[in-house]
């Protein structure tokens, strides 16, 4: 059986959302086994490198795609980069202070808050006042907007829609924003042609809207437990939420590469069933 290139989302995957945490020893132990057998593995997040703590890179990968896709490190060097053009981004900058909402300029190496909307931010990264302070070497790869609702976020909706996929979170209040042909499955596409990796070798794992197209990339998409029923809908199958250490369930009792013997598995809860059902089902034949 060959190797197999893993991505794993981070946030509500391997960690909690926002946490600068270890992913748990479960976790690492599958993928430390995956690795061990000389399958590839990588995180894919939409965190830019900057917001990728030390506690959370305590175990060794084979690669980090950053940015929602915007970067892509290997053996800790950068082999392909995607920033926001200085044009657009200024332009959009300049809509985002005309209609007043607090928006944050995710780059590289920092953050920047630029726009003043209702709500008001608590951390205190560099401010932009005007677009034309925005420079090359802020490097920014995506942006996110915060809101006291959908409807402060319209009118900026409208403007960035044609340029950018938005992703909403369900409580309507934290919007990101990720140019368009730029996103983690073009990553991995990217990735895969690259080093010659066939599509049915591949795997993605993740639980929010901003993974499907990650997972519509692969050859299987797992959607975690907490995922949304669109994400489940068109993943390959869904397994147990964080808490219930879906990652490792998925692949200790499911994925016939998996290095470990399955006798002895804790047990997944849920069970890992195959998408738009509530049966038990085996991995999708590779």
């Amino acid at each position: 059986m060959g190797r197999k290139w893993l991505f794993f989302d981070i946030d509500g995957t391997l960690v909690p959302y926002g946490e600068d945490a270890r992913p748990s020893t479960r976790t690492l132990d599958a993928l430390a086994a995956l690795r061990a057998q000389g399958h590839k593995v990588f995180l894919c997040t939409g965190r830019t490198k900057c917001d990728i703590g030390s506690t959370l890179l305590c175990f060794d990968v084979d690669g980090v795609i950053s940015g929602a896709g915007a970067r892509i490190e290997m053996g800790g060097l950068c082999v392909r980069e995607k920033l926001l053009p200085l044009r657009l981004l200024r332009r959009s900058a300049a809509q985002i202070l005309r209609l007043h909402v607090s928006c944050i300029l995710e780059g590289t190496h920092g953050f920047y808050y630029v726009g003043q909307g209702s709500v008001k931010l608590p951390w205190n990264f560099p401010r932009v006042t005007r677009a034309g302070e925005i420079t090359h070497e802020m490097c920014v790869e995506k942006f996110t907007a915060h809101t006291s609702g959908e409807a402060e976020f319209a009118p900026l909706a409208a403007c960035l829609a044609p340029v950018y996929d938005i992703y909403a979170r369900p409580d309507g209040r934290f919007f990101e924003m990720v140019r368009k042909g730029q996103d983690k499955a073009s990553a991995i596409r990217w990735l895969c042609e690259k080093h010659g990796v066939a599509k049915e070798d591949t795997y993605a794992f993740g639980d929010s809207r901003n993974d499907l197209p990650m997972l519509r990339a692969v050859g299987t998409g797992v959607a975690m437990g907490s995922a949304p029923p669109s994400v489940c809908r068109e993943a390959s199958l869904v397994t147990g939420t964080l808490e219930e250490e879906g990652v490792a369930c998925a692949l200790q009792r499911r994925a016939p590469f998996y290095p470990w013997p399955r006798r002895g598995c804790p047990p997944c809860r849920p069970r890992v069933r195959p998408a738009g059902t509530g049966q038990q089902g085996a991995w999708p034949a590779i």
